[in-house]
Order: structure tokens, then C-alpha cells, then sequence
């Protein structure tokens, strides 16, 4: 671990994140098997040195579009290395269609490393793009698991602009084709290093930074709850409800560098949690709203769409995972005095549902244009997705499915 001095002034005087001041003055560095993750303010300092770890003579840019103030700090950070070129054609929603067109620029280009800077469908093209140009074919040649048979075109250095996905350390990329969104897995997805600087989400509009950061709480209370979760996922997903529950409203409404450091390190954490755990019924539902939403031309976000029905999943599940609901009330600062084991499942599931109408436009599914007789076909794309409903908690079956929608109608 290093340090890198910032400066005093940008740190918020509340009393709450006065006690953060120290961690925020730190660069963390770590690494899970073959990958490193440096989190903290000044971490896209190290970016040339990553580069060169991993022999990079030439590098290939992968961004959103729209970012040029931070495009031009990752190149000042790549001073003394080649910047051999740009792609920043990324679609809101990554399709088949759109890393397919990305693998084809990569496979025709000539270059050492790639870094990609932006949210998670950044991530997720730059990712499944590099693999399909190293395998061939479509990348829908491996929706599923461990389908890629060679490694990446190159090693990849994920650069996250949002406190969201997490995408940056997983091993998995969410791709949609015709019938909805399908998923990649596999060890070759996984960017061989992920710099974490809170310092490049401090621009974010208040509207993104609240739903990326309901995206990234949804991935710690489904992770937490899964069945697949364990005492270390536990205690991972944990860490991740305690940095980002007190900071959310703080980096939505005032952008506190604090509080935005908080939600950064609670989207790593949770992020680490997608491929070994993964989410549940609350992204299975979420990509029914998504499909149906896309399909009319107005999509709702990934993060507001989870957001959507997750309280409803939450009361779903309660009878198995209270403990894990109950906590995440303790640590969103809920007044848990004298409340039993289910009632803080209820503060916590009301508290979503408050900090999604209160700080998106995303109030219910009917003000994002979805009525009652969207339902069935909701219920239908959410039942596809087994992968993340098998382990759920609780089971959901259509009649479940439909209520949770129904409830979050209004």
C-alpha cells in the first residue's frame, strides 16, 4: 500500500465521513489471484506502471462516449506509453450486434493492452469484445459458461467513470440479443487489473450517481442473500453495505468526495461477489422491466429497473434471510430499537423503495410507462433467467413474479 496526498479542502466537514478522512488519503492495493485492484483517490497515478506490467508497448483506449475531460486524464496518465487508438462506439445496453462490431475493430488493430474507461456496458464490451476476437465468431457463441477457449486479444485494465457494476473485477459480461439479456462467463473475461479512482466519478450527475449506486446495493443484498453465499461472501458483501448505505444519499445529493469514495469501494466489493455468488431475483425481474422498456423505446436503467422490484423481492424473501435484510437496515442508520427481525426487513425494504423514488425518475413501473398488461411478458422474460433465480433464497415462481410486479406498479 501507498500513499498519494490529496487535497484537504475537497473533504466534506461532516461529522459522519470526518472519520473516512484518513482512508481517503490512501491508495489500496490488492490482488485476487491473477488480477490487481487498485482502489482509492489518485489510483489512475498507477496506470502507466499497470500498462507496463503487463508489456505494454502500444494501447488501445475502449470509453464511453461523452467523456472526453476524463479520456484526456487517462491519456495524461498513459505519458511515455503509445495510445495506438480509440473506440468509443458503446451502446447504452451492450448487444450482440455492438460487441460484435467492437471485436472486429480489435482483431483488425494492433496493440498491447487495453483500457477501458466508462460504466459497466463499457466494461462488459470491452471485455466479451477482446474474447470474441481472440476465439472468433459471435459472441453469442458463448453465452453460457467457460466457452472462450483462448485468452483475450490482451490483457485488459478496466477503468470504472460510475460507482455501479463492479464489472471491472468480474468474470462475467451481460450481453442482450433478441429474446433479452444473456450472460458470459468466464476466467478469460476478467480485466487482468482494475484501477478504482473515486476522483473520476466526481462529475457524475446526481441522477446517475443514484441509480448506479442502487445498482451497486442491489448487488451486495442479493449477493448477501443467496444461496450460494458463504461466511467470506458474507463478510465481503458486509463490508460493501457499510461503506455504501450511510454514503448513498450523501454522494447523490451533495457529491461528497467521501461519500463517493464510500460508493466506489461498495460497488469493488460487491463487484467481487458477481462471479463466485451472483445476484437473484431482483436483476431476474429487473431484466423484465429492461426487455419490455427497451422494446418500446424508452429503457429504463439497469440500476433503477433492479431497484424497481427489489423491495418486492426482499419482503419475498424475509422469511429466509431476514438476518441478512436486517443488517442492511442497521447499516443504513434505520431506527432498529425495539424492532423484531421482520420489521427490519421491512425499514430496509421501504428504505430502497424511498431512495429510488426520491432520487431517480423511476418512482413506479407505471411512471416509467409499464402498466398491468406488460405483466405477463415481464414474468416470462424473468422466469428465463434460472441462472440467477436458482439461487434465490426463496423460490419465485409466475404467481410470485407477477405480484412483485403488480406491487410495483405504483
Amino acid at each position: 500500500m501507498g500513499s498519494v496526498q490529496i487535497n484537504e479542502d475537497l473533504l466534506s466537514d461532516s461529522a459522519y465521513f470526518a472519520a473516512e478522512s484518513r482512508r481517503v488519503a490512501l491508495v489500496e492495493m490488492f490482488e485476487f489471484r491473477d488480477r490487481r485492484v487498485v482502489f482509492g483517490t489518485g489510483a489512475l497515478s498507477q496506470l502507466a506502471d499497470e500498462c507496463g506490467r503487463l508489456g505494454a508497448g502500444r494501447v488501445l483506449l475502449i470509453h464511453d462516449p461523452g467523456i472526453a475531460p476524463l479520456v484526456d486524464l487517462v491519456c495524461q496518465a498513459l505519458d511515455g506509453l503509445d495510445v495506438v487508438g480509440a473506440y468509443s462506439e458503446i451502446a447504452p445496453n451492450p448487444s450482440v450486434q455492438s460487441v460484435d462490431a467492437c471485436a472486429r475493430v480489435l482483431a483488425a488493430a494492433d496493440f498491447d493492452v487495453a483500457v477501458a474507461l466508462g460504466g459497466g456496458s463499457t466494461m462488459d464490451t470491452a471485455k466479451a469484445a477482446l474474447c470474441t476476437a481472440a476465439n472468433g465468431g459471435s459472441v453469442a457463441d458463448y453465452f453460457g459458461f467457460d466457452l472462450y477457449e483462448k485468452p483475450p486479444l490482451a490483457p485488459l485494465v478496466g477503468i470504472p467513470t460510475t460507482a455501479g457494476t463492479g464489472s471491472e473485477v468480474s468474470r462475467v459480461a451481460v450481453i442482450a440479443d433478441a429474446t433479452g439479456k444473456k450472460a458470459v462467463y468466464s476466467s478469460y473475461l476478467q480485466p487482468k487489473a482494475a484501477l478504482v479512482d473515486p476522483r473520476l466519478h466526481q462529475d457524475l450527475p446526481p441522477v446517475l450517481t443514484a441509480i448506479t449506486g442502487l445498482d451497486a446495493l442491489g448487488h451486495a443484498l442479493e449477493c448477501t442473500a443467496s444461496t450460494k453465499s458463504n461466511a467470506t461472501g458474507d463478510a465481503v458483501a458486509r463490508a460493501a453495505l457499510t461503506a455504501g448505505c450511510p454514503a448513498y444519499v450523501q454522494a447523490v445529493v451533495h457529491g461528497d468526495p467521501n461519500a463517493r469514495y464510500q460508493m466506489a469501494r461498495c460497488a469493488l466489493l460487491a463487484g467481487l461477489l458477481l462471479s463466485p455468488i451472483n445476484t437473484g431475483a431482483g436483476h431476474a425481474l429487473g431484466y423484465g422491466i429492461e426487455k419490455v422498456s427497451f422494446e418500446r423505446g424508452a429503457p429504463v436503467p439497469h440500476g433503477a429497473a433492479v431497484a424497481l422490484v427489489l423491495p418486492g423481492v426482499m419482503r419475498h424473501n424475509a422469511p429466509a434471510v431476514a438476518d441478512k435484510y436486517y443488517f442492511a437496515a442497521g447499516a443504513a442508520g434505520l431506527a432498529l430499537g425495539g424492532k423484531s427481525r421482520e420489521e427490519g426487513v421491512e425499514l430496509a425494504a421501504e428504505w430502497i423503495d424511498g431512495l429510488r423514488r426520491q432520487h431517480t425518475p423511476y418512482g413506479s413501473l407505471s411512471e416509467a410507462g409499464i402498466s398491468a398488461a406488460d405483466i405477463p411478458q415481464m414474468v416470462e422474460s424473468a422466469l428465463s433467467v434460472q441462472r440467477l433465480l436458482e439461487p434465490n433464497p426463496v423460490a419465485v415462481e409466475a404467481d410470485d413474479a407477477a405480484r412483485i410486479y403488480q406491487n410495483a406498479l405504483n
